[in-house]
């Protein structure tokens, strides 16, 4: 499997609409609000232009029949703190059958090769819902480790508050 990351676009706004407002991707946001095309072309503008938000789409190389690639997630740094050189990562499960452990690890990787060698971060974070026990496998695979566990710390779906589990890797791990 080749998996690459691209810079995101305005006009992956339809996927990244469709992908964040599916019940089993959005119950993995700690917003779960719906985003619309216009939210979502705001936050571009707002985040991504900007770079507070290094955005990419997560594509699948096929070679089986030629070569072409297609979209299957997306993946971003946010919150880049260039004074102490920090981030969050962040993963958008995605319901394509081709966002599976074997492309979110690779995805991961990749982005984590961005925050340190690219821009130059000394530590990256991701928060996750402390329920979602294969998000935790995936980060411990790629060399990050639990750090703090916030309780009831965000709203579920039901309204439910819910404990995050914020997970860490430094540069030099």
């Amino acid at each position: 499997m080749r998996i690459y990351l691209r810079p995101i676009t305005l006009e992956d706004g339809l996927n990244i609409v469709k992908w964040r407002n599916t019940p089993s991707v959005s119950a993995h946001c700690l917003n779960q609000k719906p985003i619309t095309v216009e939210s979502n072309e705001t936050f571009f503008h707002e985040h991504v232009e900007t770079g507070h938000y290094l955005q990419f789409i997560v594509e699948r190389i096929d070679e089986d029949f030629g070569v072409s690639s297609y979209p299957i997630a997306t993946a971003y740094l946010k919150d880049i703190d260039k004074t102490n050189k920090r981030c969050e990562l962040c993963i958008f499960t995605s319901d394509d059958q081709e966002w599976n452990t074997e492309s979110q690890s690779i995805a991961v990787k990749l982005l984590l090769e961005k925050a340190f060698s690219e821009i130059g971060m000394h530590k990256v974070y991701s928060y996750i819902f402390y329920q979602f026990i294969d998000e935790a496998e995936l980060l411990k695979s790629a060399g990050f480790a639990s750090e703090a566990i916030l309780k009831e710390e965000a709203l579920d779906a039901d309204g439910h508050y819910q404990d995050i589990v914020r997970f860490v890797i430094f540069k030099d791990q």
